[in-house]
């Protein structure tokens, strides 16, 4: 037994030991793309006939090396090329991108221990002319600068990218895409994912429901609970050849289980100013939907602004527009076109719209709800704060507080469609938004110590139960139809 214990323990040391010498470091020194050796070399074969390794030979060895390689930068000064094009950095052109298909740790703050901070605004390596593709599961990308990132592996890790970095995750499981400062990240038919910590332009989740797809995006996390995990999303959007603005800062395609939580979406980084002229919706639903939760978040700054010949002096946006046919979609604890010091002053042309735009039939729909926290702020939008599309039944709508925006607080459209107040009708059997739900009247409002009293009617459909809840504001408004905290 003595023996036995012996042998097994030697043979985890012997097991440990041999990790630890696969697990080497392949320093790339030059930043050519040459290959100078064929075959499925290995680190051992390093360098090639000339001397250096190049970022296409330490892929080569990386992949035919048994153990989790790490591919670290140390190219000199005098080898770097494009310095117009991207001063202080290192440009790597590797023909056709740069792919590796096992396990690996690409470290390119590496190239900043090596020579210095040479660029101030981020990383010191640049991928030019092409992307780099991480093929497979486990790996580690960091520290890339003005670099497309694709990701197609499981569980991997996308970190500390920095400048106009586009990352992509397509058919890959269970990564970590945080701290990156970029353009777009993108979760393509893809699932579990997370992402955190980043600054970039937008985010999209994209599923693909049909015959020929392969299904949605499940379960998916853009934020989280934590200050770290908040994500800074600034706006996305483009100006056609009209001077039409058009663009979605957070786009959701087809996916179901999404979680976005504790975002800043639409504004600069300090949540004060917009954070992009062209983009005109917020958090976009479209395709197929289900099971989502949108809470916590800022959501402000998205109005996008016309521009000649046609569209001068126009504004478009929306800060949550859902639209497509699906189900389950949870808007709480939100605000919405607040900047950060609390003033409405970010609002868009239409705060919640909820199948009106677009035509939708997507049902039960939660906005705000009775759980502490639970409540959004809607304030400050040029026309309605809450839109509830004429096909769409079931949105609750509950302890929100609505104000200073340009027409209603909610408006249910009608099947005729139109905006505005729908008058009351005997037992409530018109149809359109939320069945046209008929609103109370109140006759008295009153005060009297810490107690309020209020007196009115309700006549609605017979033998139903319902919940009134009663918001307040300074002064009444002239309409009778106004809004409150």
């Amino acid at each position: 037994m003595i023996s036995k214990n012996i042998f097994c323990l030697t043979g985890a040391l012997l097991f440990a030991a041999a990790s630890v010498i696969n697990a080497e470091t392949i320093t790339v020194n030059t930043s050519s793309d040459v290959t100078d050796f064929g075959g499925a070399r290995t680190v051992s074969d390093l360098p090639g006939p000339d001397g250096l390794v190049s970022l296409a030979e330490a892929g080569i060895a990386s992949d035919n090396t048994p153990g989790v390689q790490t591919i670290a930068f140390n190219v000199p000064q005098a080898d770097w090329q494009f310095q117009w094009l991207y001063p202080g950095r290192v440009v790597l052109r590797p023909f056709l991108g740069f792919r590796v298909f096992e396990p690996v740790i690409i470290d390119a703050t590496t190239q900043t221990a090596s020579t210095g901070d040479t660029n101030p605004d981020g990383g010191e390596v640049v991928v030019w002319g092409g992307e780099v593709y991480l093929n497979g599961d486990d790996s580690t990308i960091r520290g890339f600068d003005n670099t497309s990132i694709n990701v197609t592996g499981s569980n991997c890790v996308a970190e500390a990218n920095t400048g106009t970095t586009n990352i992509s995750v397509f058919n890959g499981n269970g990564n970590l895409i945080q701290d990156n400062v970029g353009g777009t990240i993108k979760i393509d038919r893809s699932n579990g994912n997370v992402i955190v910590g980043n600054t970039v332009q937008r985010v999209r989740i994209l599923g693909f429901v049909s015959e020929f797809g392969t299904g949605p995006a499940t379960n998916n996390r853009v934020g989280g609970p934590n200050p770290e995990d908040r994500n800074f999303i600034t706006g996305y959007g483009t100006i056609n050849g009209e001077g039409l603005p058009g663009g979605t800062t957070v786009q959701l395609f087809d996916a179901t289980g999404t979680v976005v939580e504790n975002n800043w979406i639409g504004t600069t980084p300090d949540g004060l100013a917009q954070g992009s002229l062209a983009s005109v919706i917020g958090i976009g639903f479209e395709g197929e939907c289900h099971d989502t939760d949108i809470r916590n978040n800022r959501i402000a700054g998205i109005l996008g602004h016309g521009q000649g010949p046609h569209h001068a002096g126009q504004l478009f946006g929306w800060a949550i527009l859902v639209g497509g046919s699906g189900s389950d979609v949870n808007i709480v604890g939100n605000t919405i076109g607040l900047d950060a010091n609390g003033d409405p002053n970010l609002g868009s042309v239409w705060g919640i719209d909820v199948g009106d735009a677009r035509f939708s039939t997507v049902s039960n729909i939660q906005i705000g709800g009775s759980l502490p926290g639970e409540g959004n702020v809607v304030a400050g939008h040029l026309l309605n704060g809450v839109t509830v599309g004429h096909n769409v039944p079931q949105v609750r709508i509950s302890r929100t507080s609505i104000y200073e925006n340009g027409w209603l607080g909610i408006d249910l459209i009608p099947d005729g469609f139109g905006y505005d107040v729908t008058p009351n009708d005997l037992l409530d059997t018109d149809a359109g938004g939320n069945g046209l739900q008929n609103f109370p009247t109140i006759a008295t409002a009153s005060r009297q110590g810490a107690a309020i009293n209020v007196t009115g009617s309700l006549h609605s459909e017979p033998v139903s139960e319902y919940t009134l809840e009663f918001f307040g504001s300074p002064a009444c408004d002239d309409s009778g139809f106004g809004e409150g905290h």
